[in-house]
């Protein structure tokens, strides 16, 4: 089954669909792969068990950031093919259909390289279910609510990640929960952007708190542009605060067990002489008296680009799992968590070309794959200095050239990083090429044996 569900991936990559008929090369590969993914066998949990504990016997004596978010779905498109109750419902929009997911990405927080993922949850609401009125919502245990997912991530990231040096939590607003932020221990800390303006030990608000600070950094942000939100590429410069808070424990916090006075830093990170620039207002147990201490931060909550990153390849740039022509939204469901294993692969070469610091080529290829790589090499290089492989032989950085090679990338130096799409199609090709060279490795072996 494990082997079935690693050539669900690869197909994925390289029809670059998640249309089980469009990825399929015939017939009974089509039924193969229909009856994996509608097999109860194969259900969700065994899928995110065997994905999360890869990922924990990499963290040794690691700093490890776990960098949680949800995302939603959306198969409205497709609402008349599925079939009712089959792992779809309401989404954070009453009238879309489709499903949730949460994750916890895992990030080397010192060589900023992707280990896996330490949690993964996927869930729909019930379309019949009672309004928040109905059901006391606000009277409700935090472990009865959806938020509780926030807490569930930390908490299972620390059982998974036991041999890791430090785990840090890094989330964004919808994480401001005083349960949460509750957690820290002599291994477990928390990094949460704020959303709520908490009252303090001092009687005043963390907003007036933060406003009487004086500026005590500056610094220019390079900011990206994006042309989807027309944000354009250019550098900010930044004012940054810091202090220490003691927060008290609002009314709306259920657990009696928690102490009635949490004390955490705060760190603001706004841009200058700008009333609607970049604000980043963060939580942290992390103690913070320098400006360093503050930048790392900043920079750590930074990191959260890279899980939406995942949900873009997942979504839209990559495995297009929107679009998907599966009847059961369970199957859907198992097909996204394989596609999470496909998106971290991109993302682990997009990390090679971006960061000083090599990540072990074991993490992410195969060994056979690493052979195959070896002689796709000398293929791929040209006939001058300029274009050949100018990385580390057999590492990551050096497999990730020869990838992009094959996604169409000119491999000179001169030209901009590789990115997403061309090494999803560098991966779709690397698929089908290695499956012809693992079949012609087993006919010399079958020769030789004869």
């Amino acid at each position: 089954m494990e082997k079935r569900a690693s050539h669900v991936l690869s197909s994925l990559t390289i029809g670059k669909s998640s249309s089980v008929r469009q990825i399929s090369r015939n017939e009974a590969e089509q039924k193969s792969f229909y009856r994996l993914l509608n097999n109860e066998n194969f259900s969700e949990q065994s899928i995110e068990k065997g994905i999360i504990t890869r990922c924990g016997e990499l963290c040794q004596n690691r700093d490890i950031l776990c960098i949680q978010d949800s995302t939603e779905f959306n198969l409205s498109g497709q609402r008349g093919r599925f079939k009712p109750q089959s792992g779809l419902g309401q989404t954070n929009h009453k009238d879309v259909l489709g499903f949730l997911l949460h994750s916890s990405l895992v990030i080397d927080a010192k060589s900023e390289t992707a280990l896996g993922y330490s949690y993964i949850k996927a869930w729909e609401r019930k379309a019949d279910r009672l309004d928040r009125h109905e059901r006391g919502y606000r009277d409700l245990p935090l472990e009865e609510k959806e938020s509780y997912r926030w807490v569930e991530a930390a908490l299972q990231s620390k059982e998974l990640l036991q041999s890791a040096n430090s785990i840090t939590v890094v989330a964004d607003r919808e994480s401001d929960i005083y349960d949460l932020l509750s957690l820290k221990d002599e291994k477990l800390q928390l990094l949460v952007r704020s959303n709520y303006d908490r009252k303090l030990v001092t009687g005043g608000l963390l907003s007036t708190f933060i406003q009487e600070l004086p500026c005590m950094f500056q610094y220019d942000l390079p900011v990206t542009g994006d042309i989807r939100t027309g944000k354009q590429k250019g550098v900010a410069a930044m004012g940054l605060k810091w202090g220490k808070v003691q927060l008290r424990k609002p009314h709306s916090c259920k657990n009696k067990d928690l102490a009635k006075i949490l004390e955490l830093y705060v760190v603001e990170a706004k841009e200058l002489n700008k009333s609607t620039g970049i604000c980043w207002r963060l939580l942290t147990t992390h103690p913070v008296d320098t400006a360093a201490q503050a930048l790392q931060m900043v920079s750590w909550y930074k990191q959260r680009w890279n899980i939406e990153q995942i949900h873009r390849l997942l979504k839209t740039d990559g495995f297009r799992i929107e679009s998907s022509q599966l009847e059961q939204g369970w199957a859907i469901r198992k097909l996204t968590l394989l596609a999470m294993m496909g998106a971290l692969r991109i993302l682990q070469m997009m990390f090679a070309y971006q960061s000083n610091q090599e990540q072990d080529i074991e993490e992410v290829f195969e060994h056979s794959e690493q052979q195959c790589l070896q002689e796709l090499n000398i293929k791929m290089e040209g006939q001058t200095d300029r274009l050949k492989n100018p990385n580390k032989y057999n590492t990551l950085k050096w497999a990730s050239w020869i990838i992009a090679r094959l996604g169409g990338w000119k491999g000179s130096q001169a030209e901009r990083k590789p990115g997403p799409i061309v090494l999803i199609k560098g991966m779709a090709k690397f698929y089908t090429i290695h499956e012809g060279w693992q079949l012609f490795q087993n006919s010399l072996k079958d020769v030789s044996s004869q």
